[in-house]
């Protein structure tokens, strides 16, 4: 059966119903997955001559049922997900939501990290790690255009929603060169407006816990340790810096660890605090193992990390650019 077309298939009376103006205001027009998920509630899809929409099956306020309408249906329509199951993680930047997969993709599961709106984020406290960052547009290409970094600069409405852009594109981005290098991170799928769609770890019933919800033995320890320090290793030979490495930011499913959660990720190459955040990194990492039997010297693990990779860290080499994320 065909996929209804809203703005073509439905009645007068369904249309007046969803989009009658409110008498004191102008409204905002609403999504299409949004309308026909409305309806659908109330009379059902076999009743519309469909069964083939954007309905996702989690129970949802209103307001996040609209929010995944407007961020998700567009990854519905574009034949990467079937369905929005269920929220699996909530945060002050973004919900990570579990997806039913496309059967055209090689994966079942799918998450979904849905940017929160740009206005309930404060930007302010990014500023650390979009120093000297480039400016990505949407399609994760660099920005060259004057008007739109003057824009980011100056701080304008239309300059904080390419920021926005920009810390998801960075986040897309990073995750594709680390994943294509081999590297424990979550494989990236796709990315569209305020949402990365990427690799889910656990399984239909678990997500994967992070290192804080759970026990390891001593060797499970150890190995996780090691796969975490190559890594961090690893990706600063790549010109990358987590930059909020923790146990919080490592899952552990079935012996394998992951690490997720890189918006902030800076490069040695363009952040003059790069040392002290990756060193940060670094020390964070060795606190939680400490429980384990694992004692390092975290700053002579950092630096000597560093030294073979960067050179000196007292003397950081930093690529100066006026087409910068704030």
């Amino acid at each position: 059966m065909p996929r209804l077309n809203i703005r073509h298939d439905l009645d007068d009376d369904f249309e007046l119903i969803s989009e009658q103006p409110a008498p004191s205001r102008k409204r905002k027009k609403r999504n299409d997955h949004s309308l026909l998920g409305e309806i659908a509630q109330h009379v059902g899809l076999e009743n519309l001559g469909t069964e083939e929409a954007f309905n996702p099956s989690l129970g949802a306020s209103r307001w996040e049922r609209e929010w995944i309408f407007n961020f998700l249906g567009s990854l519905y329509d574009t034949g990467y997900i079937l369905d929005v199951m269920r929220r699996i993680k909530g945060g002050k930047e973004a919900n990570v939501y579990l997806c039913q997969a496309h059967p055209s993709l090689k994966m079942e599961l799918l998450a979904a990290k849905l940017y929160r709106p740009r206005m309930v984020r404060n930007l302010r406290n990014d500023i650390r790690y979009r120093a000297n960052r480039v400016v990505l547009d949407e399609y994760g290409k660099v920005v060259h255009d004057g008007r739109m970094l003057h824009a980011v600069r100056k701080g304008t409405t239309y300059g904080k929603e390419l920021s926005h852009t920009s810390w998801l594109q960075h986040e897309y981005k990073t995750l594709q060169i680390l994943y294509d290098a081999g590297l424990p991170v979550p494989e990236p799928v796709t990315s569209s407006d305020n949402t990365i769609l990427m690799e889910y770890i656990g399984d239909i019933d678990h997500p994967a816990p992070n290192l804080t919800e759970i026990t390891l033995t001593r060797q499970q320890a150890r190995q996780v340790f090691d796969t975490l320090l190559h890594a961090v290793e690893v990706m600063l030979s790549l010109g990358k810096i987590h930059a909020d490495l923790s146990a919080y930011n490592v899952l552990y499913w079935n012996g394998r660890s992951t690490i997720i959660d890189f918006p902030q990720a800076i490069s040695p190459d363009e952040n003059r605090e790069a040392w002290d955040i990756f060193r940060r990194d670094v020390q964070r990492i060795c606190d939680y193992f400490l429980r384990y039997g694992i004692h390092p010297n975290p700053y002579r693990l950092a630096h000597s990390i560093w030294m073979k990779h960067r050179g000196d860290p007292e003397m950081p080499v930093i690529n100066e650019t006026d087409e910068t994320d704030g």
